[in-house]
C-alpha cells in the first residue's frame, strides 16, 4: 500500500499531464507499483486566472470515472499545490477545505526554488490560526532552505510538515537534491513522500524505486510511515501524532561530513 499525496495527473490544467490518455497511463503505472490512493495537486498560483476548487473537484470526479472504466484500482482525491499569497489565503479563510489535500486541514505549499517569500512566516502563522497544517513541498529543492536547513527545522518545530519527492531519492533531480533528501530523512525531517508526477518518463507515478531505497537505507518501518501511516492521517483528516513526527525532530541537524580534498602529489602539482 502506498498513498501518493503530490501529483499532477489532471489532464490539461497545468504543466503536468496534457491529455486523458496520459493521465490514465499515469494512474495505471501508480496502481501497478503499489499506490492505492493518490491526491491530484494541480498548481494553483493566481486566483484571478487559475482553477477554482469546484473545478478541481469536478475534474477529479471525471478522472475517477475514467480510471474505474479502465479497471484501474486506485482512489483519486482533489487537492492543489499552492503558491501561497494573500488572495489565496483569503479563499482558504472562506472555505477551510478549499485547495487542501483531499479536502483536509493539510495544505501543500510550493516555495520558489531560489528565494524564500519574505512574508512566509506571516502566511504560515495565518494558516495555523485557521487550523491549517502547511505541507512544505520538496524542500530538498529549495536552495535557500538547504543552505540553512536550520530554518526549515524551525518551521517544522512550529507546526509545518515536509513532503519530499521520490525522484529526489532516485536521482531524477540531480545530485544536490539527492544528497539533501538523504540528509533530511537522516534527521527525521520528512513527513511524507510523493511522486510529484508530471509525465510518463522521468517524473512519473512509480514510487517503487524510492520506496526500495528507503527500505535499504532506513528500513521497512520508515518506509511504511512515509508512504502509508502518516499520509493516511491526511486522508482521514486527523492530526499527525507528535510521536510520529514532531517528537522525532532533531535538536540540531546532523549534516554529512565534508570530505577533505586529497593532497596533490608532486607530479600532479607539476603537470596537473
Amino acid at each position: 500500500m502506498q498513498i501518493d499525496i503530490h501529483s499532477h495527473i489532471i489532464p490539461g490544467v497545468d504543466d503536468g499531464s496534457q491529455d486523458m490518455k496520459t493521465s490514465i497511463a499515469l494512474l495505471r503505472m501508480a496502481a501497478e507499483n503499489g499506490t492505492t490512493d493518490i491526491i491530484a495537486t494541480p498548481h494553483v498560483i493566481d486566483v484571478s486566472t487559475t482553477l477554482t476548487w469546484d473545478i478541481i473537484r469536478r475534474k477529479v470526479e471525471e478522472l475517477q470515472k475514467e480510471a474505474d472504466k479502465n479497471g484501474i484500482p486506485i482512489r483519486i482525491y482533489p487537492g492543489a499545490e499552492t503558491e501561497l499569497n494573500w488572495d489565496l489565503l483569503e479563499l482558504i479563510r472562506k472555505d477551510h477545505s478549499a485547495f487542501c489535500l483531499a479536502g483536509s486541514r493539510y495544505c501543500l505549499m510550493e516555495m520558489p526554488s531560489l528565494m524564500l517569500p519574505p512574508n512566509l512566516e506571516e502566511m504560515i502563522y495565518e494558516l495555523q490560526l485557521m487550523d491549517i497544517v502547511p505541507v512544505l513541498a520538496h524542500p530538498e529543492r529549495q536552495m535557500q532552505l538547504m543552505e540553512k536547513p536550520e530554518k526549515l527545522l524551525e518551521l517544522l518545530k512550529r507546526g509545518c510538515v515536509a513532503q519530499s519527492n521520490g525522484g529526489s531519492l532516485t536521482g531524477v533531480f540531480g545530485p544536490k537534491p539527492h544528497a539533501k533528501v538523504h540528509m533530511l530523512i537522516n534527521n527525521n525531517m520528512v513527513a511524507f513522500m510523493g511522486s510529484d508526477a508530471h509525465n510518463l518518463r522521468h517524473r512519473n507515478t512509480d514510487l517503487s524505486g524510492a520506496r526500495e531505497k528507503i527500505v535499504l537505507h532506513w528500513g521497512e518501518e520508515t518506509a511504511t510511515e512515509l508512504f502509508e501511516t502518516r499520509p493516511k492521517c491526511i486522508l482521514e483528516n486527523k492530526a499527525l501524532p507528535d510521536a510520529l513526527y514532531l517528537n522525532r525532530l532533531p535538536q540540531t541537524i546532523v549534516k554529512p561530513k565534508q570530505e577533505k580534498p586529497k593532497k596533490k602529489g608532486i607530479f600532479a602539482k607539476l603537470f596537473g
